[in-house]
């Protein structure tokens, strides 16, 4: 997973848990930060795997040290799927 560079901007990043219930639980928790507006969950409407959120990219970059430190959510940058990769 790489590091996400905080800075300026806002930005759709991917939440990603393999603990069902701790991401619900974040997502229940995120309707009381004005910082985090979620987009959609990905996944049975009583247990997502994943929450696709619309945040400033310094918030992304705190809350992945913190996942980091806990290790049971992850995040990513959200890219948008193509038929081709560029590798």
């Amino acid at each position: 997973m790489s590091t996400i560079q905080g800075g300026p901007g806002r930005g759709r990043y991917l939440i990603i848990a393999n603990d069902n219930r701790r991401l619900r639980r974040f997502v229940d928790d995120a309707h009381r930060d004005p910082e985090l507006n979620l987009i959609e969950t990905i996944g049975p409407n009583d247990a997502p795997h994943t929450a696709v959120f619309e945040m400033a990219n310094n918030k992304a970059a705190t809350l992945q040290q913190g996942f980091q430190a806990e290790g049971v959510l992850k995040i990513e940058p959200d890219k948008p799927l193509s038929l081709f990769c560029d590798a």
